[in-house]
């Protein structure tokens, strides 16, 4: 049972590729009559396919043939959507103002060029943002800063790393927490690259637990990486700063009868590693989880706040939407029963370099007294 979730997600999202790329081949065979619709169908389904295989084929390799194929394959499939979304809104105004087919075409082609420069503008620009979360037990004010999901890899690297630390020195935060998915693939793991060195210039602590990027990329060297970088690794362990309980969880299920691709099915449970922890009562808890899940059983430990990345909110729009169905905390700020639960949409990108409708960011947090 606990499958078919999963299994029907996958059947929607066959179905709804199947039906983009009809509904484009019949636009494009009207715009450019030329073409048979045949043709575009088989064009469409081959853009879709390599692109697709490009970026699993290549994800996590090292060397730099496989790091422009993934490149392509991800630039590919970003002109796919946007192109889908150009021609949708080109329907839309068509129904206003009645172009003839050739303009509908050329219309359809210039939103895409433009949506696409968007898109990567807006994924490389990390933006700040700042809330405040009162915690009960808590004496004085703490400065954090969440970053998560920063995926140095094909699209990522040294440049951005180096940026996300300047912003963090601006923040001047007391502490910072890192919630995975550092890494996507290998391609900054070379001996002579030192992608993380702006991290070693961080004079506050950094605590670190990794996601399933990390895990598919390969954890132990991440955690070399990172303890390189000198960040407190936990791995299903705790640590303290000031007033400050942190427990840092590995990516894993929630317990076990839950099912997430994004996880190995015969992992450790966040129910088991809680309940095996020494945690102390009375004492003001937070958690590290790189997917915001198994919340039940932190608040079962009285955690006051979860921070957690993972969703990206969905990252391009329409997925916006169906990563609102996907997870129960998307993005923002949430509560369950008395725990905070903080979702950020990540300072990086998955498969392609475009964000639509969401995001790059990193989160300032402002943990005060809660006087109530």
């Amino acid at each position: 049972m606990k499958y078919i979730g999963m299994i029907i997600f996958l059947v929607v999202i066959l179905a709804l590729v199947a039906g983009a790329i009809i509904y484009m081949s019949n636009r494009c065979a009207l715009f450019f009559p030329s073409i048979p619709k045949k043709a575009w169908v088989w064009g469409f389904v081959a853009l879709f396919a390599i692109a697709f295989l490009c970026m699993t084929a290549f994800a996590t390799v090292a060397n730099p043939i496989g790091k422009a194929v993934f490149i392509v394959g991800g630039i590919g499939i970003s002109i796919f959507i946007f192109f889908l979304l150009s021609v949708v809104l080109v329907d839309i105004l068509n129904l206003i103002f009645h172009f003839k087919p050739p303009i509908r075409g050329m219309l359809s082609v210039g939103l895409t060029v433009l949506l696409t420069a968007y898109g990567v503008l807006n994924a490389y620009t990390i933006k700040v943002k700042e809330i405040t979360i009162p915690l009960k037990g808590l004496t004085q004010e703490i400065r954090a800063v969440h970053i998560t999901d920063v995926h140095l890899g094909n699209f990522r690297g040294k440049r951005e790393a180096d940026k996300i630390v300047r912003k963090i020195k601006e923040l001047n935060p007391d502490v910072v927490f890192n919630t995975g998915d550092m890494f996507d693939s290998k391609a900054h793991f070379g001996a002579n690259e030192d992608v993380l060195a702006a991290f070693r210039t961080l004079n506050m602590p950094h605590y670190f637990v990794y996601g399933n990027h990390d895990q598919h990329v390969g954890v132990e060297d991440v955690i070399k990486q990172m303890k390189g970088a000198n960040a407190t690794v936990l791995l299903n362990e705790v640590a303290y700063f000031k007033e400050l309980q942190i427990i840092g969880l590995n990516n894993m299920l929630a317990d076990r009868n839950s099912f997430d691709m994004h996880t190995a099915e015969d992992s450790e449970t966040i129910e088991d590693v809680l309940n095996g922890l020494e945690i102390r009562e009375n004492y003001l808890t937070i958690v590290l989880h790189h997917r915001p899940d198994g919340v039940k059983y932190m608040q079962e430990k009285d955690a006051g706040l979860l921070l957690a990345g993972h969703t990206h909110a969905g990252q391009i729009f329409p997925f916006t939407f169906i990563a609102k169905l996907m997870f129960g905390y998307n993005k923002g700020l949430y509560k369950y029963e008395t725990m905070n639960i903080y979702v950020s949409e990540g300072s990086g990108t998955i498969f392609a370099p475009v964000r639509l409708g969401t995001r790059s960011e990193i989160i300032l947090i402002r943990l005060t007294p809660d006087k109530q």
